[in-house]
């Protein structure tokens, strides 16, 4: 499963529900993120406790790059959302096509931003990975 980095930064303040779920994940090895996840969360970090605490968690999880399958994926889903007037932000469609690129479903809080990438299996926690 591929954690969002809303879920991630859950974990990192310890905050309910998500932070016990991933350590769940983890502890079960079912737990990955993206390249793109790595991105946001170092963007902006000048924190030395926090700049440690993401290196010890990208260390001890999967990650996962956008390859030539997971671009190809996501310049689909940008153009299938083009064309139907929706937008939705570059990083979740780079990280949905790279889910949907390796047959992962996505650990989300927020389903606002992934409803309307078509095909996309996203769970709200850990135990659903129902397909929408």
């Amino acid at each position: 499963m591929i954690a969002d980095t809303d879920v991630v930064l859950d974990f990192f303040t310890d905050t309910p529900p998500f932070a016990q779920a991933l350590t769940d994940l983890l502890q079960e090895g079912r737990l990955a993120v993206t390249a793109i996840t790595v991105f946001e969360l170092y963007a902006g970090v000048l924190g030395a406790k926090r700049l440690k605490q993401i290196e010890t968690f990208c260390e001890s999880v999967p990650v996962f790059s956008l390859g030539l399958l997971a671009a190809a994926y996501a310049g689909k889903i940008y153009t299938d959302l083009k064309s139907t007037g929706m937008t939705v932000g570059n990083q979740d469609i780079l990280i949905a096509g790279i889910c949907l690129a390796n047959g992962l479903p996505l650990l989300i809080r927020n389903s606002a931003h992934f409803a309307p990438i078509k095909g996309l299996v996203i769970a709200t926690n850990p135990r659903d990975t129902g397909r929408r």
